[in-house]
């Protein structure tokens, strides 16, 4: 009769259990959600920061104008970017890319110095194929 009785009652205790450990899997990816929301939020607030100090640095070396945040970004690659562009050749890993919608300047902090500058055209839109196909018959 015992087993009869005690097979039940480890049978609601496990249920019991595997409930209560649900639960607590569900709180903790609740927290771990909200956690990683303040770190992204945290991030991009420090990574704006430090993009608006290079360009405040950049902007006392040179013009570069007030009506526009030029886009910032580290290098992490330079061989990579030797390799596509010899405009990175000064460059070092962890120098700055300041881009404006006319040039693009590269920028040591660690010296505080532009170590080149060069023009760039942004196009807003590639070519239709009936605008390549008349470029291309005028040519």
């Amino acid at each position: 009769m015992r087993p009869q009785i005690l097979f039940p009652v480890l049978f609601i205790i496990l249920v019991g259990l595997v409930l209560f450990s649900d639960m607590q899997r569900r709180q903790a990816q609740v927290q771990l959600r909200e956690l990683s929301l303040q770190l992204d939020q945290q991030g991009d607030e420090a990574h704006r920061e430090q993009a608006a100090e290079i360009v405040r640095k950049v902007r006392v070396h040179m013009d570069i104008g007030n009506e526009e945040d030029p886009t910032v970004a580290t290098i992490v690659d330079v061989a990579k970017l030797r390799e596509q562009n010899a405009f990175y050749n000064k460059a070092e890993n962890g120098d700055f890319l300041v881009v404006t919608s006319t040039r693009a300047i590269l920028y040591r902090a660690s010296e505080d110095r532009i170590l080149d500058v060069v023009p760039v055209e942004i196009n807003d839109a590639p070519p239709s194929m009936d605008e390549a196909a008349s470029s291309a018959a005028s040519s």
